[in-house]
């Protein structure tokens, strides 16, 4: 075990920028269909790199539980390890992805056709490029054994996306077709991005999706946004077996005695009410509360105020400032020494 002084999970703004809920509450309440099924996702938002035949399996059939057309969304070629084909779905703004569901071609009976695993990639503006989503190094999903029962994912790693792709996999040629699902729900909390030194690698920021230039983390988004709550005992499993993955953590060895800094970048103006964190305090396992933490408020990134009082050594501190505050910007800066 690494000298830890402190481990954080996960930050919470309570002015409706992020859910104060714990995991359970969070999860129940970020499980919705976002609209494949019922239809709310139009045929035009449904796109695909090609596919058979486009009236009968074309892209727009790819809506799960649905027998239309040829009953599924097939591409032209055969998947193999080699051929890449993907069915595309724009939610045209971002949500919080937490499941995915998969389902073969039944046809009404007449379908052969299922794909065995897959792969997600997702897209948000403000990233710019395509992710492959990555499960613990594990980046193949389990799909499906049959043409008609459905298979849902639940995800490690919830993400936040614009538009996903479902990338059929297989090791050998053969036919696949697919039918959807996704599950999650919107995106409220107009955060883009945080910056912050990279995490001790005992507890990575695993799902971090923006760039990693040295030792700094910055345009992504990862766990500190993912709304989940790990276990106060991080080496105890969890219901998706991630053994202490809920917690991100840094040890107590910043150079020069420099607190550790989180800058969070938003897409428009902000009004700041109240802010808690969440921390570790474990000492058996030689993980500790922080010993001060200060934030900072900017307009345009340039400049830093702050009209609040350093909250010292709390596990679960919460922050109110003295006046209402705008911002498009916030540094939240730890002492862990």
């Amino acid at each position: 075990m690494s000298d830890l002084c402190s481990t954080f999970i996960f930050i919470l703004f309570l002015s409706s920028i992020f859910s104060s809920e714990g995991e359970s509450s969070r999860q129940e309440k970020c499980r919705s269909p976002l609209g494949m099924e019922e239809g709310t996702i139009p045929d035009h938002a449904i796109s695909a790199s090609s596919s058979y035949e486009l009236k009968s399996v074309g892209p727009q059939n790819a809506r799960i539980r649905n027998e239309k057309n040829g009953g599924a969304w097939c591409p032209k070629a055969q998947i193999s390890s080699e051929v890449r084909e993907y069915l595309e779905i724009n939610l045209s703004r971002n949500h919080l992805i937490t499941l995915t569901e998969t389902q073969g071609r039944f046809g009404n009976g007449q379908g052969q056709e299922y794909a065995e695993g897959f792969l997600i990639e997702y897209w948000r503006d403000t990233l710019n490029q395509w992710v492959v989503y990555n499960e613990n190094g594990t980046k193949i999903l389990s799909g499906n054994i049959n043409t008609y029962l459905e298979v849902r994912q639940e995800l490690v790693f919830p993400f936040v996306a614009q538009k996903v792709r479902f990338i059929p996999y297989s090791v050998y040629p053969r036919t696949v077709c697919m039918r959807v699902e996704l599950y999650g729900c919107a995106w409220e909390q107009n955060l883009i991005s945080y910056t912050v030194a990279k995490p001790d690698t005992e507890f990575a920021d695993l799902s971090y999706d923006g760039e990693v230039s040295g030792r700094l983390l910055k345009k992504g988004l990862g766990q500190l946004a993912d709304g989940l709550y790990g276990a106060d005992d991080f080496i105890v499993e969890d219901h998706l077996n991630s053994f202490g993955t809920r917690w991100v953590g840094w040890p107590d060895d910043s150079p020069n005695g420099h607190p550790l800094e989180i800058l969070f970048e938003f897409d428009s103006v902000q009004e700041f009410s109240s802010m808690s964190l969440h921390t570790n305090h474990l000492p058996t396992r030689d993980v500790q509360v922080f010993s001060t933490v200060k934030i900072f408020f900017s307009m345009d990134g340039s400049s830093f105020q702050s009209n609040m009082s350093p909250i010292k050594e709390s596990p679960n501190p919460e922050f109110f400032p003295k006046n209402r505050t705008a911002f498009g910007q916030l540094r939240c800066q730890i002492d862990v020494s």
